[in-house]
């Protein structure tokens, strides 16, 4: 069921919980393009394990108010103000590919509230990195498009996701993905189950996804040597959406990272097959 708290500048913050209600908190932040309801795969892991698995959704996307100006910094100010409503003083964190870089701004500014971070597919700083070769065509254009003609940025995105059909976009969302991810995706049931999480992130429009994407290829604001908590970096070896080099580079730029390069695995196959390795890590 999803819930709404009220933040301190009047904005509603929407959110999923998974697993028991009573175990430990983990916080999972979604992808891009996506919604809270991509960590519904690691539910049944987080019940078995006594892990309360706590999902936003990001100002724009589903129930939660958009945010004019928004910029990745301002996220860790509404995971506080999350965590506060919830009475939680210390908990772990991860991101899934988008949500990688909002999993990694809670550890540099909420250093004395995150107990550990997993980053599953995690995009990466571009400046730094210093190229988006490697990134899927589909990104690249729309990173392209939000910078320089917005309107036809929102307009791929209605005809793509926020207006097409469930089965055509069903049938688009097993374009982009290996084999692997496609068999994840049947599993979900039919298709407007199965791409409900996507469907989800354009429930207001097209102005929160536009926004996701000029923040992804922003700078991030801050540094990842400022990350105090030990990091574990997931990869899924058949992932393509991003290059190897990003697992790499994680590792280098982390004071205290642990990567996990699974084989077999997909981008949405990593946290559907092994969410209990995941989330063990994550609270052990």
């Amino acid at each position: 069921m999803t819930e709404l708290i009220t933040l301190a500048d009047g904005r509603k913050l929407a959110f999923e919980e998974y697993g028991d209600p009573e175990g430990k908190p983990v916080l999972s932040f979604h992808g891009g393009l996506s919604s809270r309801l991509d960590a519904a795969p690691a539910h049944t892991a987080a019940l078995t394990l006594g892990v309360r698995l706590i999902s936003p959704d990001r100002p724009g996307i589903g129930y939660s108010t958009y945010q004019q100006d928004r910029r990745l910094l301002n996220w860790s100010d509404d995971v506080g103000g999350l965590a506060d409503a919830l009475g939680l003083d210390r908990f772990a964190v991860m991101g899934w590919s988008c949500g990688g870089p909002y999993a990694a701004v809670c550890g540099a500014r909420m250093r004395d509230r995150i107990t550990r971070m997993a980053l599953l597919s995690s995009a990466v700083p571009l400046d730094v990195f210093g190229t988006s070769r490697g990134l899927s065509f589909d990104d690249r254009l729309l990173i392209l498009l939000v910078r320089r003609a917005p309107v036809w940025a929102s307009r791929i995105m209605r005809l793509m996701i926020a207006d097409a059909t469930d089965n055509r976009l069903y049938q688009e969302v097993l374009r982009s993905f290996p084999g692997v991810d496609r068999a994840v995706i049947r599993q979900m049931g039919p298709p407007a189950d199965a791409v409900a999480f996507v469907k989800e992130s354009m429930r207001q429009g097209t102005e929160g996804c536009l926004q996701e994407y000029r923040i992804f290829s922003d700078p991030w604001g801050f540094d990842l040597g400022e990350i105090a908590s030990p990091v574990d970096i997931w990869e899924g070896a058949e992932d393509r959406t991003g290059p190897p080099d990003y697992r790499e580079f994680l590792l280098r730029h982390l004071p205290d990272a642990s990567l996990f390069v699974v084989p077999n695995e997909g981008h949405l196959s990593l946290l559907a097959h092994h969410a209990t390795e995941i989330l063990g890590r994550l609270i052990a």
